[in-house]
């Protein structure tokens, strides 16, 4: 059985109407037409739908049966039609993503041109912060997602492991020894550039230095890695910065990388539990973690 749906649509505004006449108007059709189609489909359903009268037409025993299958059919096909604009036209999304290191070093370039083939409808934008502010505007909402260092073991956040990220120790190239002391003391009459204790750097500065590192001579302190490498450069002493940082620093010229100690911690992808759930937040956040993957 193959059932017109403009056959439908003309018994449905027929029922509505009552009038053969109304029921063509709306349609923009004429009472012939009209008529024409409720003849094909009593024909093909072997069932008369309409009583006719001088009154008007009225819906058959069978005819009142059918009415409400036809209104859904109707239903059904106007939420085809919604969903298929919606398709056409997807709503864009707006994310906001915290950076805690040079966007180079976080593989950003490479997330952006996958973003834009694989969710183009969604805006991305950048925040640089520190770590622990990182977190802390990730679970107050006003980050989505973020880059952080170190361990992040708080049950409302979802944290995946990147890769380790080794922090190497750098200072003036015209430093006159080739390796840092080692012992503490000695470390400590050195000039450091501390980072702030937002940072997760602050606690492998508190190892560097020893039970009593806060003794040591601290010169400045610095609130990111590129300001700690400038302080280091002009002479005013050593800072710890990520390892390839430290490299491309040190090829440029005006810093000198100490090899020990070795130092390590993670980089992690975090977010919300419960905004991972939503799907445009979940498709950013397993997109960047594959660009990490071997």
């Amino acid at each position: 059985m193959n059932i017109k749906l403009d056959r439908l649509k003309s018994f449905l505004l027929v029922a509505e109407e009552a009038n053969l006449t109304r029921a063509a108007a709306r349609r923009h059709s004429t009472p012939s037409a009209v008529s024409e189609h409720l003849r094909q489909l009593e024909e093909e359903f072997e069932v008369l739908l309409f009583e006719r009268s001088k009154q008007g037409m009225s819906l058959t025993a069978a005819g009142e049966r059918l009415l409400m299958p036809v209104r859904q059919v109707f239903t059904a096909v106007e939420d085809v039609r919604n969903t298929a604009l919606s398709l056409r036209s997807v709503p864009h999304a707006t994310l906001r993503l915290g950076l805690n290191s040079p966007p180079e070093y976080l593989r950003v370039d490479e997330v952006l041109r996958r973003k834009t083939d694989a969710l183009p409808h969604l805006n991305l934008e950048m925040k640089t912060r520190a770590s622990t502010q990182i977190v802390e505007q990730v679970l107050s909402e006003e980050l989505d997602l973020g880059y952080v260092y170190g361990n992040c073991e708080d049950p409302r956040l979802k944290v995946v492991p990147l890769t380790p990220v080794r922090i190497s120790v750098v200072g003036p190239a015209d430093t006159e020894f080739d390796t840092l002391p080692a012992d503490f003391e000695s470390r400590r009459r050195l000039p450091w550039v501390w980072p702030n204790r937002d940072c997760p750097f602050f606690d492998f500065m508190k190892d560097l230095l020893g039970p009593q590192a806060s003794l040591s001579d601290a010169a400045t302190s610095s609130d990111d890695e590129y300001s700690t490498v400038v302080m280091v450069k002009s002479g005013m002493g050593f800072g710890l910065v990520e390892r390839e940082f430290a490299e491309q620093s040190q090829s440029r010229g005006g810093v000198r990388i100490f090899d020990d100690p070795e130092m390590i911690t993670n980089l992690n992808l975090i977010c919300g539990v419960r905004n991972y759930e939503r799907s445009e937040l979940r498709a950013l956040f397993d997109l960047i973690v594959s660009e990490w993957k071997p």
